[in-house]
């Protein structure tokens, strides 16, 4: 924001302007820039649609999904068909899973902006459960590592399959990889 934006004054609840007071001292902000930050996310949901309150609302259930497990619940479900679909007939889900990258490679290629950043939330969501990943990107290369103990083989070398295709889309070619059970390691480079 220029030094030369002018400023209006806002309105607030007594104890609703102190929760803000106490937010930016926690925050180590000034009371103008936890304000700030505050409207611009509530503009940005209602710019997409959607009102803050539904925003909260999902996000709370998303939360007591995790607290309860329920995330876990399906992660368990998805690992164990996946890697059941593999032992049955890995050829032909190896095939299905590199049309899958492929078409949503596409996707994020044609549908914004920086598609390694849709990639990238694809992950986020993806991770709700037991998994965690790291994305590094360097200069021309991509580290991709997904780890999580419930991973089995099958379901680990279809989602690398899937995942090498969607990279390969977006401009990347495999240098390295690393599957063991619970862990997948990706090295790409353009």
């Amino acid at each position: 924001m220029s030094s030369t934006s002018r400023r209006k004054m806002l309105a607030a609840q007594e104890d609703i302007a102190n929760q803000i007071v106490e937010l930016a001292k926690r925050k180590d902000m000034t009371v103008y820039q936890t304000v700030n930050d505050i409207l611009e996310q509530a503009m940005r949901v209602e710019g997409i649609g959607l009102s803050l309150k539904q925003v909260v609302d999902e996000r709370w259930m998303l939360e007591r999904a995790k607290e309860i497990g329920f995330t876990f619940t399906i992660e368990q479900l998805l690992i164990q068909i996946v890697d059941g679909a593999f032992v049955e007939n890995k050829e032909k889900f190896t095939v299905i899973l590199r049309e899958i990258g492929h078409w949503y490679g596409k996707y994020f290629d044609a549908k914004h902006d920086e598609p390694l950043q849709a990639f990238r939330d694809a992950m986020e969501l993806f991770c709700l459960g037991d998994m965690e990943y790291s994305l590094e990107q360097g200069n021309r290369e991509l580290s991709l590592t997904l780890i999580g103990e419930k991973l089995t083989p099958g379901y680990t070398e279809l989602f690398s399959v899937m995942t090498e295709e969607l990279l390969t889309v977006l401009g990347y070619k495999l240098k390295d990889k690393e599957l063991r059970k619970g862990m997948l390691k990706l090295e790409m480079k353009r």
